[in-house]
């Protein structure tokens, strides 16, 4: 699969693309918005944070009834997102605190249609699919009381994030183009998506069932985000 892509990607970006409404090369910045409602009661609380992404895609057109109605956009993001769990008192308990990134490739395949005859704008929308090619988690997690000769154990945190991200995600994106001079060198348009199982989180064991040699099966929740981006669209001269 991630040769597949990295092939597609670089086929991408040294196509020759013919007239098109979709500006060659594409860039933009999103804020995502997780889909997340912590059930702890407080003074527990568990709390996830979004920054902003940032992403290049491609367009390909293809023609349908020789119009370029259709793209397969490939590209690549970054995403980061912090994480901070509270749980129990200074008697037992634990506070993980916990930063995710991801380096992730994607494919959106997208129908266009013109806003009108003489415009060159046009709405946009279709399915995307993506993969993590690289995550990374870093950051403590300490925890209190489990152990009567050490009350207190802070572990720092350095490694992939695959419990955190989902190894592949899919969803659905919509956007606008607004009209525009035709010979514009830049394009602005912006976008909507949803991806619904992009965070994978881990359930939390209840502080009452934990113990020294406490080990059970990790199981886990799928967190969607709810995505708004702006675009800067390269047109091809």
């Amino acid at each position: 699969m991630k040769a597949l892509l990295s092939a597609l990607l670089i086929f991408a970006l040294t196509a020759e693309i013919n007239a098109q409404i979709s500006p060659a090369l594409k860039t933009g910045i999103g804020y995502p918005y997780i889909l997340y409602a912590d059930k702890h009661v407080s003074p527990d609380f568990h709390t996830l944070a979004s920054y902003p992404t940032v992403f290049i895609e491609k367009p390909i057109p293809i023609e349908i009834r020789l119009k370029n109605r259709l793209t397969i956009n490939p590209g690549i993001a970054y995403y980061f997102f912090s994480e901070h769990e509270v749980m129990g008192d200074k008697t037992k308990g634990k506070d993980f605190d916990l930063s995710h990134h991801t380096i992730n490739g994607f494919v959106k395949v997208m129908y266009q249609q013109k806003l009108g005859y003489n415009s060159e704008g046009f709405l946009y929308a279709g399915p995307i699919g993506g993969f993590h090619l690289i995550t990374k988690t870093n950051g403590s997690k300490t925890t209190y009381g489990l152990n009567v000769e050490i009350p207190e154990f802070t572990v720092d945190v350095n490694e992939n994030g695959k419990r955190f991200f989902d190894m592949f995600y899919y969803g659905f994106v919509a956007g606008i183009q607004p009209n525009a001079r035709r010979y514009n060198a830049l394009k602005v348009s912006f976008e909507v998506s949803w991806l619904p199982g992009f965070i994978s989180l881990v359930d939390p064991i209840p502080l009452e069932e934990i113990q020294e040699n406490t080990s059970v099966p990790l199981t886990y929740t799928d967190v969607g985000l709810i995505q708004f981006s702006v675009l800067i669209g390269f047109r091809k001269r």
